[in-house]
């Protein structure tokens, strides 16, 4: 049995401001540098054989501060490309985008894509790519996964083979930075065994996506 373990980069400034990252990066912040050191220490006795990171900063600085090596960079895990919306206030695109960015997050079936962003399926494509590759490992691999929240949403739905439309069940609550979930591959199909643990953690958002 293949054990996925998957995280979320911890907390950064734009999270704190509420600012819509995307490509785009913002430092970890001091309770952010913290959460991930106690990720470190909670999953200090586990062995992982292969440790993935979107190289994007904010989650591979999360992923050095858990490992500090051996992790492996994969484009694929990057956040999704938000477009002309990156940067800027949640609180501001529902002034002038409402629709867009309403639909991102309630109606994914529905969502185009944001000016010069991805669309969600172009995401899909890359996740794909990616747990095909992970298929190929040997069937005992316990792996690790740290990535940005859209795209942990896509990843993690995508496992349970949820349609756009049921993304909603999974992106409705932001998951937390160093929390984390496992998913069970059986050489067949993913089974989620446990989502969102942060038990562990000093700072829980335990937050909704601002929308």
């Amino acid at each position: 049995m293949m054990k996925i373990y998957l995280t979320r980069h911890s907390q950064t400034l734009w999270n704190i401001e509420k600012r819509l990252q995307g490509r785009k990066d913002s430092p970890l912040t001091n309770e952010g540098k913290e959460n991930a050191k106690a990720l470190k220490q909670y999953i200090q006795n586990m062995y992982f054989d292969y440790i993935y990171s979107s190289p994007i900063p904010r989650a591979y600085i999360t992923a050095q501060y858990v490992f500090q090596d051996n992790i492996i960079k994969d484009e694929r895990l990057i956040e999704m490309n938000f477009g002309e919306f990156e940067g800027r206030k949640i609180k501001d695109i529902l002034k002038t985008d409402y629709e867009i960015y309403h639909n991102l997050w309630h109606h994914p079936e529905k969502f185009i894509r944001i000016p010069g962003g991805e669309s969600y399926d172009e995401v899909i494509l890359r996740v794909h790519s990616f747990l095909n590759d992970l298929k190929q490992l040997p069937n005992d691999s316990n792996i690790f996964i740290v990535t940005h929240g859209m795209y942990f949403i896509i990843l993690l739905a995508t496992m349970l083979g949820l349609t756009k439309k049921d993304f909603t069940k999974l992106n409705q609550k932001v998951v937390d930075g160093c929390s984390l979930t496992c998913v069970n591959y059986d050489g067949k199909d993913f089974h989620l065994d446990f989502y969102n643990e942060c038990s562990y953690l000093p700072h829980v958002l335990n937050a909704t996506f601002a929308k």
